[in-house]
């Protein structure tokens, strides 16, 4: 039940630039004169320092959020130099995103490092590998005896050498697979002596011969988040590709006997009572590896069930873990990564001493599981810090609090995630970021998952954090499972101290409902569905008949946006001035099959060139969104590939399908009747993109050389003004020809770099005011995000595609445009969206009201 309304709604009221009402404080600024000071540290040297960039996000959602916070966060660079970060800079998905645009004054010396370092009272390093995993960090901390988060340097550094980890561990009686170790001189003086024994591990397993599938597992020694870590025979070239992959990122190997059965990871959890081992998550890969894409692109690669299907097991993997967390020293949290053979042994072979700490990682579903919040686990790795340091805890984090506390609830929303078309797994992952980043500020939030069949059904934040829209229904689908989970989240839960109704406050499942009966209670509904019926103005046709504020466009702008080939013949048509349309040809379903039929394919593509005014195609379908199906094709061969898989309604394309480089290219599912092809815009003799690190340093000269740009570009209304504003564009960088499913929506791959960084601010500018027409022709209202190209040459804007309902997970570009061209964390811009959604609901209450009115006296003139 939602408990009751003690607030005014934060739009009620005249508002300042930022969304807050006159007056009020923000989430940055509400200190008090006892604050503590918290220091947040990420990035570093290592690969992985952008998978910390999106561990830092969940902190500062909530700590912004805390009156008794004072924050201040730290990035360290790939030389492990610090830099204080600007608030605009702290939600980008990339380091490469600012790292060369940081003015020089945020650079600290070696001694203004220490001097700011004493200022804090609690350090939290969420740097991944390198400097954070590896004790240096804790280290220098440890010498200017400051408190810190997680483990201690020892401990650290053993848990980052894998080898020597394998070592403490059989030490206490844990069985670790075979292995050696060898370093990258080692592998350049003798090739065949490592070779050798890597046969020899081999034949342990396949002692009648060499096995045709890859029976080693090759990794860095030091690293994490799956970063050169390779299956591999020793027969073959595949050896020598999988230790070159590794020694990318070490300078020694360890070659290890591949382990079979269940992959599993486990949360370690330390309390008053001493550590607890939480309910081991199964890991169900869809290729043959646990691999960097499938941790971090959700939805994608990997399913996850929670707890292990395997439940005779759970005591034992349980067991294992809590042995493992002793044999290394561990303390405060630490994940355990390992294997379950059918054997039923049970092998450890990873420690994650500082695991990541994603809205949706391990460490946050597993305790929503046990009755935690995101703000629960912050505040309690905070509290077990300040207890060590002597110092007061903090009390309860905005949103911690839960439902039943009405001082606490600044409005109810129901936040609707899922959906029926290829984009359910986007907007699972951009409404958890929404749900969690608005309870961070005190709303009550619920979670509605809509089906394929459009039916809806409320769900807990455990059920919610799953990575898989498929895993979610079916456990929704499966109440004995669902009683199993409950079970169990009452027995750990007591482990951790908590009574019953508190371990299962994040299992709920409603009954499978209409729209209007699980919005009947809501202040407010945020649809993060894209696509289909959230997208193309149903759900908001249906929400204004049920009088429903919500956010976003409404449905005339809604059908207009969602339909691609509709919204360019609009901006077209009205013949803007600076604004040009990709020329167009839509087909069918039927007429592709009908040219697969034909063949002939090379006059088919020379046609469509030549009816385009094209050097090369973009096939598209004419509604879906976030990259699905979508492929630049530059031969005839590529145009039968993907025509053929359209036709078969094909899932997917494999990598190398297009061409010895391309990527796996999926395709919406359904399949849509409608597809486009279009001009595209690029240079095809261009050249491609440079290797390293794309930030702006790296990438002028090469950006200097292009004709066209792609960009991307947030819009959102004021709520004081009720004015559309334009945020500055960002360059989005395609690796290949076309954004990818990553690039866009995987924390940490996907680079935008600032326009103004390379253009100057007059064209920048003139630039906004053609996407603001944009926005006016296209009737926006609330926020969204147009898509375009500049061309250089002709200083022209070619629209691509408008999102009114436009992805807002925690790697989108939206929140990092917003926070640098208008100073908004993503809380407050959501904020703003809602204001926006209300206001809308409230002026058309009033026009109905006024008609009445005047109909009424109408009436009684007669």
């Amino acid at each position: 039940m939602w408990a009751p309304l003690t607030r005014a709604s934060p739009d009620s009221g005249s508002t300042s630039k930022y969304g807050r009402k006159q007056g009020e404080p923000g989430p940055h600024h509400r200190l008090t004169p006892n604050s503590m000071k918290i220091c947040l540290c990420f990035g570093g040297p290592s690969d992985e320092r952008n998978i910390s960039a999106g561990s830092l996000k969940p902190w500062l959602s909530w700590l912004a959020a805390a009156p008794e916070v004072a924050l201040e966060v730290l990035y360290f660079d790939r030389h492990s130099q610090a830099w204080r970060l600007p608030e605009k800079y702290r939600h980008t998905n990339t380091c490469e995103d600012f790292e060369s645009q940081l003015a020089a004054e945020a650079k600290l010396t070696d001694e203004g490092l220490d001097e700011f370092l004493r200022q804090q009272d609690v350090v939290v390093p969420l740097i991944h590998g390198a400097f954070g995993e590896d004790g240096e960090l804790q280290q220098r901390l440890e010498r200017l005896g400051l408190a810190y988060t997680f483990s201690a340097p020892a401990a650290l550094a053993l848990t980052m050498d894998k080898a020597a980890c394998y070592g403490a561990l059989e030490a206490v009686g844990l069985p670790v697979p075979e292995h050696f170790v060898f370093s990258r001189e080692e592998w350049q003086a003798d090739p065949q002596e490592i070779l050798a024994r890597a046969r020899d591990l081999e034949s342990l397993n396949h002692p009648a011969g060499p096995p045709e599938a890859p029976s080693l597992a090759i990794k860095p020694v030091q690293g994490g988040s799956s970063l050169g870590v390779s299956l591999a025979t020793s027969r073959g070239s595949d050896f020598g590709e999988a230790v070159a992959s590794a020694l990318e990122h070490d300078q020694a190997v360890l070659c290890e006997r591949r382990l079979e059965g269940t992959e599993f990871s486990v949360i370690v959890l330390e309390t008053d009572r001493g550590p607890v081992a939480l309910v081991p998550t199964e890991v169900e890969k869809q290729g043959t590896l646990f691999d960097t894409r499938s941790k971090y692109l959700h939805g994608e690669g990997a399913r996850l069930h929670t707890p292990l299907g395997d439940e005779g097991a759970l005591k034992n993997l349980r067991t294992a873990a809590l042995a493992a967390w002793r044999a290394t020293g561990l303390r405060d949290m630490a994940r355990i990564d390992g294997f379950l053979e059918p054997t039923g042994r049970i092998w450890v072979t990873d420690i994650n001493s500082i695991s990541g700490m994603g809205f949706s990682s391990f460490g946050f579903l597993q305790t929503a599981m046990c009755g935690f919040s995101h703000g629960d686990l912050i505040g309690h790795l905070l509290g077990r810090t300040a207890q060590r340091a002597g110092l007061a805890p903090l009390h309860t984090l905005p949103g911690t609090r839960g439902p039943g506390n009405p001082e606490e609830i600044r409005g109810r929303v129901v936040v609707i995630l899922g959906g029926p078309t290829s984009e359910r797994q986007v907007s699972r992952q951009s409404g958890i970021f929404v749900g969690l980043s608005l309870l961070s500020l005190g709303y009550c939030v619920r979670f509605v998952l809509m089906d394929s069949d459009c039916h809806f059904t409320e769900i807990g934040l455990f059920y919610s954090l799953h990575h898989d829209v498929e895993e979610i229904r079916t456990l929704v689908e499966a109440p004995a499972r669902r009683m199993r989970i409950e079970a169990l989240a009452r027995e750990i839960g007591a482990e951790l101290g908590l009574d019953p109704l508190r371990a299962c406050a994040h299992l709920t499942v409603g009954p499978r409902s209409s729209l209007a009966e699980v919005v009947q209670e809501a202040d407010f509904v945020f649809l993060a569905l894209h696509g289909g019926p959230g997208e193309d103005g149903r759900l908001q046709t249906a929400l204004e008949a049920l009088q429903k504020p919500y956010n976003g466009c409404g449905p005339e702008a809604s059908r207009l946006s969602s339909d691609k080939r509709l919204a360019v013949e609009r901006v077209a048509n009205l013949r803007l001035e600076g604004i040009a349309t990709p020329r167009q040809r839509e087909v069918t379903l039927f007429e592709l099959a009908a040219w697969r039929k034909q063949g002939n394919w090379r006059t088919r593509y020379l046609s469509l060139r030549e009816e385009l005014g094209a050097d090369a195609l973009v096939g598209k379908p004419a509604s879906d969104g976030c990259s699905t199906g979508v492929k630049l094709l530059t031969d005839e061969h590529q145009l039968e590939a993907f025509v053929d898989a359209i036709v078969k309604l094909m899932p997917e394309l494999p990598a190398g399908t297009l061409g010895p480089n391309s990527r796996v290219l999926k395709f919406p599912l359904p399949s849509p009747d409608r597809w486009l092809f279009e001009r595209a815009l690029c240079d095809l003799g261009a050249e491609p993109l440079p290797a390293g690190d794309l930030n702006a340093a790296h990438l002028h000269d090469w950006l200097a050389a292009q004709r066209f740009l792609e960009l991307t570009c947030a819009v959102i209304e004021d709520p004081q003004s009720r004015k559309m504003r334009v945020a500055t564009p960002s360059l989005a960088l395609a690796r290949a020809g076309e954004l990818s499913l990553e690039e866009k929506f995987q924390q940490g791959v996907g680079t935008n770099l600032e326009l103004d960084a390379f253009l100057g601010p007059v064209r920048v500018r003139t630039i906004q005011k053609r996407v603001a027409s944009l926005s006016a022709a296209l009737g926006l209202e609330g926020y969204g995000r147009i898509d375009c190209f500049y061309d250089t040459r002709e200083d022209l804007i070619y629209l691509l595609e408008c999102n009114t309902l436009c992805g807002l997970t925690e790697a989108t570009v939206f929140y990092s445009q917003v926070a640098s061209s208008f100073g908004l964390s993503p809380p407050e811009a959501l904020e703003w969206i809602l204001c926006a959604g209300r206001q809308r609901n409230l002026d058309q209450a009033a026009s109905a009201s006024s008609g009445i009115r005047t109909a009424i006296t109408s009436m009684q003139a007669r």
